[in-house]
């Protein structure tokens, strides 16, 4: 039995199929398969119940899945005590984006680090809130940048900055001219909105989508990616909410659209760097903290505090 034998049965439990496993061990799946079975021979029991379509832990296996999990989450903190006393530029970090965020601060994020770690090699990956944390969690990820609103609280959470929230219309749009928007005034029969959140306490208060009212529209959109939904309202009568950081970079892109800020409370979303509690990593966010505050990206206010 070694580490790398229980990394393949924490890995088997969680994701239930060989083959994702195998994915997310970098190994091939026979490979798995085979040093599983070596493991459940070794240990003269079986860990796992291959069924049509699904694999779960037997009840010793349950058992001893857990154990493993400890064991691996031990060893990954012995990697990281021994990470706080390199070169924190020797050690590549990675850094989790929101798809509503990744495509206005790659370039940003690019500049901070060759600024203040210019040697130190970056991976930024953007997905899901709730993925980025798991991710944060299970190593793969140093920091995930997410609303507070959506904060994992089995992690720590360093609040960055605080931005408003808009709606955005065509510059057309009877709306356009409006100073400001409470979320009742917006009409729900033109509102398009995410399968996700945010992270913003208004949203709460935004009406939810009348199903019936957009069946009657002669041209209607459902997309996952927020950019398709802006292009989208470009050139037609359809409204979204959209946070300072787009604005601005839509401004900036001439896009024909018209941003009315929400009416507080709840217009504001405080994000920050979600990163696992005593995680040797995070010294590195004072500096890149003390950066932002420095130089905030365009419509945020930095709430950074050392």
């Amino acid at each position: 039995m070694n580490l790398r034998d229980l990394e393949y049965v924490v890995a088997l439990a969680k994701f239930g199929n060989f083959s994702a496993a195998a994915e997310y061990c970098h190994v091939s799946q026979p490979a798995l398969s085979n040093q599983i079975k070596k493991l459940e021979k070794e240990l003269g029991t079986d860990l796992f119940l291959r069924l049509s379509g699904e694999v779960r832990p037997t009840a010793s296996g349950e058992r001893i899945v857990k154990i493993a999990q400890d064991m691996v989450t031990s060893a990954q903190r012995i990697r990281d005590t021994a990470t706080e006393f390199r070169d924190p530029e020797a050690v590549p970090f990675k850094l989790g984006l929101t798809p509503t965020l990744a495509p206005y601060l790659t370039d940003y994020f690019s500049k901070l680090f060759s600024v203040v770690f210019p040697n130190m090699r970056v991976t930024i990956i953007e997905d899901l809130p709730g993925n980025m944390l798991n991710m944060v969690e299970d190593h793969s990820l140093d920091v995930a940048l997410v609303a507070q609103l959506n904060h994992n609280p089995t992690l720590e959470f360093t609040s960055i900055w605080e931005e408003p929230l808009f709606l955005a219309v065509n510059q057309d749009h009877p709306l356009a001219t409006l100073t400001s928007i409470r979320p009742d005034e917006v009409p729900v029969h033109d509102f398009i909105r995410l399968p996700h959140s945010f992270g913003y306490e208004l949203e709460d208060r935004l009406l939810a989508p009348d199903k019936a009212s957009r069946g009657s529209k002669k041209f209607d959109l459902t997309a996952l990616r927020f950019e398709t939904i802006c292009r989208h309202i470009c050139h037609s009568d359809d409204c979204t909410i959209v946070s300072a950081l787009a604005a601005e970079q839509f401004c900036q892109d001439n896009w024909p659209l018209s941003f009315i800020p929400f009416e507080a409370p709840g217009n504001l979303r405080n994000l920050g760097a979600a990163s696992r509690l005593n995680c040797p990593r995070k010294p590195l966010l004072t500096k890149i903290g003390a950066y932002i505050v420095e130089n905030p990206p365009k419509g945020v206010t930095p709430t950074f505090v050392a």
